[in-house]
């Protein structure tokens, strides 16, 4: 049965016991296992969040420029900007929407980055930082709307959206990251089978 239709709600305590269930026995005394189960749960979350095109947790981020620094610090999980504005003129009331541009045309517009003065563009320096130019002269306010991954799984983070969506979907991508670590190559090929045939029938959701 797909994941999609099942009315069960999944959690990360439910989800480590369910992995120690399909395991042998001999393998839940094993340190390695233990100490890398939560991080094989997270990979998979991760993994399913870019196949299922989730969009994830839209926030708003609110702080002030650093001057004479051109990057800008993403949040953790960061995987879409919606909009970057700044706060302008006198009072900093005056809102300037920064447009997006590449790095390389950003460099032909501002080739230095000691070219101090009200930013007009920004992109993505890298996965962690957005690059600004002209480089901020002063700290101006900024407010930027993300789309951030949402919370992962761990002791203190019960439940997010593919526990409570894709339960079944997530197990066994759980399975199909962790046959390898274990060395049982055949049984990945299983569930990575009974994984894509869930995505088959879960793949609406990333266009909703």
């Amino acid at each position: 049965r797909s994941s999609m239709s099942g009315p069960n709600v999944m959690t990360f305590t439910s989800l480590s016991q369910a992995l120690d269930d399909y395991v042998e026995k001999s393998v839940l005394n094993d340190a390695s296992y233990v100490r890398q189960k939560p991080q094989i749960i997270n990979n998979a979350e991760r993994s399913l969040a870019d196949m299922l095109k989730i969009q994830g947790v839209r926030v708003v981020l609110q702080g002030t420029l650093t001057p004479e620094n051109p990057t800008l610090a993403k949040p953790d999980g960061w995987r879409n900007t919606v909009t970057f504005t700044i706060g302008t003129l006198t009072d900093y009331n005056t809102r300037r929407i920064l447009r997006a541009r590449s790095f390389e045309l950003m460099q032909m517009y501002a080739p230095e980055a000691q070219q101090f003065d009200t930013p007009k563009w920004y992109t993505d320096y890298d996965f962690n930082n957005w690059y600004l130019a002209p480089t901020p002269d002063v700290a101006y306010p900024f407010e930027v709307i993300v789309y951030r991954l949402p919370d992962l799984l761990s002791d203190q983070n019960q439940e997010n959206y593919l526990t409570q969506y894709v339960p079944n979907l997530l197990l066994f991508q759980c399975l199909t990251n962790l046959e390898p670590f274990l060395r049982n190559d055949p049984r990945m090929l299983m569930w990575k089978s009974m994984r894509d045939a869930d995505i088959a029938g879960a793949a609406f959701i990333a266009k909703k």
